[in-house]
């Protein structure tokens, strides 16, 4: 059992993990030209929904809004000493170095992402709007060349939750509106590592039922050949129930101040794992006898089969201010706290241990907060201008749990935007921001005795395009 754990550690355990930073508030276009600062408090249209359900009692008529984004994010590694540690070789505990590894070549990893919102508002009698939202709040995609420097750690990855937010608000009185929702989300996760084939079958050798001149005939000519490389692929999805709840107080005539909460969701997936293997590879583990019953020793056999594993998503707790200095100005300001360190760990469990065993990768995430600033310039009765800036904390504490899945970091937005109104009843916004991302230092092992020592640094960047539809009904 224990040569079945290092060996699925080694082609698995960082392709599961989910790193940090994978919240996305794109929720509506018309929060992007200002950073969303003050989204909580502004309740200028449908996508108060999201951000803030007590602010759909700020609507006096049936509203239909229709969202876009494109995210595009370009990413280059630089090597910095990346090391191989092969499964189970003789010589354990020496480092076996790839001189392909040891190039400081610079790697791309570039990717582009749409994001659709939906958002349908509609006030009824004695003070009560009804409403419900469509959206993405968490996602990722990333994707590396098959011969990489870090493949064993990450190639593809694919994460996105879908959320069906039902909500209702209730106006108090003239300063004070109330509201909450349900959050219907389902989570789907697809993430693929390149599989060193060369390092497990020379690995083995030191087994009785393997030597090295088997691996030659099974065409293997060593540890972290990509010629070589088999796949493993794991993916799953999921679905769970969570709530958000919302408060508005307008202490005087121009002023806003929300505060918005959303309880952490709880997901459990479930999936498949598949496996690839090198065809001479494949034929060789297949003409392994079998262990006798109460061996120790365990042949992994890259079998495919179903997976579970839990992912416990963050809660957020929204505070922000919305001003009117004059008819034309108003200022808006947000802080939001985000619960990353309800994500510690992504443990895989398997439908056959005998296998391969449950295996785990540690992520330690630490809270984090956003906060932001900005303005809406009222140009014209048709036009209103926007602008704002955030800084956005990054949940990852250290290079030693920062894996290649999100090369991200703290980073910085500044966002521009506007609103035009066609005429009573229809209007558009659009808006684009920059976000600059501190250059992201990585030096992350895989927790296994083998596997990939990843070194290196990320030089990311990325930019983000909205557009919305916004249309009134009587």
């Amino acid at each position: 059992m224990r040569k079945a754990s290092f060996l699925f550690c080694a082609i698995a355990a960082s392709e599961a993990s989910f790193a940090g930073g994978f919240a996305l508030i794109e929720q509506g276009a018309s929060g992007l030209g200002n950073s969303y600062a003050g989204a909580a408090a502004v309740s200028q249209d449908a996508s108060t929904v999201w951000f803030n359900p007590a602010g759909m009692s700020e609507l006096k008529e049936r509203e239909l809004l229709v969202a876009g984004h494109v995210i595009g994010v370009s990413s280059e590694f630089t090597d910095r000493g990346t090391t191989l540690n092969p499964a189970f070789l003789p010589n354990f505990g020496q480092q076996y170095v790839d001189p392909d590894f040891a190039t400081a070549e610079a790697v791309g990893a570039n990717g582009t992402t749409g994001l659709p919102n939906l958002y349908y508002v509609h006030p009824l009698k004695q003070g009560v709007t009804l409403g419900i939202g469509l959206s993405v709040p968490f996602g990722n995609s990333s994707d590396y060349d098959r011969d990489w420097v870090g493949r064993y750690q990450a190639i593809e990855s694919a994460v996105a939750a879908l959320d069906i937010n039902p909500s209702i608000s209730y106006r108090v009185n003239d300063n004070l509106n109330i509201g909450g929702g349900l959050s219907i989300q389902t989570m789907s996760a697809q993430l693929g590592s390149a599989v060193d084939s060369g390092g497990t079958c020379f690995g083995l050798s030191a087994s009785p039922l393997i030597d090295s001149l088997d691996c030659l005939n099974a065409g293997l000519s060593g540890p972290g050949v990509a010629a070589t490389d088999g796949y493993a692929d794991i993916g799953g999805d999921g679905a769970a129930v969570s709530f958000n709840l919302g408060l508005l107080y307008k202490p005087r005539q121009g002023t806003k101040l929300g505060v918005a909460y959303r309880h952490g969701v709880d997901h459990e997936l479930d999936g498949t794992a598949d496996f690839t293997n090198h065809p001479g590879f494949e034929a060789l583990l297949a003409s392994l006898p079998l262990p006798l019953e109460g061996s120790p020793t365990v042949i992994p056999q890259f079998l495919d089969q179903g997976v579970t594993a839990k992912a416990s998503l963050p809660p957020t707790l929204m505070f922000s201010a919305a001003h009117k200095v004059n008819d034309q100005l108003e200022l808006l300001a947000d802080a939001t706290f985000t619960g990353w360190s309800s994500f510690q760990e992504l443990r895989i469990v398997f439908d056959q241990p005998e296998s391969q065993p449950d295996t785990f990768n540690t992520l330690k995430f630490e809270d984090v907060w956003r906060v932001s600033g900005g303005l809406n310039y009222k140009y014209s009765d048709q036009l209103t201008l926007r602008a704002g800036v955030a800084y956005d904390e990054d949940p990852v504490p250290s290079p030693t749990f920062r894996t290649a899945r999100i090369p991200g970091n703290e980073r910085v937005w500044a966002s521009v935007g506007m609103g035009y109104k066609f005429n009573s009843r229809v209007s558009m916004d659009a808006g684009f921001a920059h976000l600059m991302i501190d250059d992201t230092p990585v030096d992350n092992a895989s927790e296994a005795p083998g596997g990939t020592h990843l070194r290196g640094v990320f030089e990311t960047s990325a930019n983000i395009i909205s557009a919305q539809v916004t249309v009134q009904f009587n």
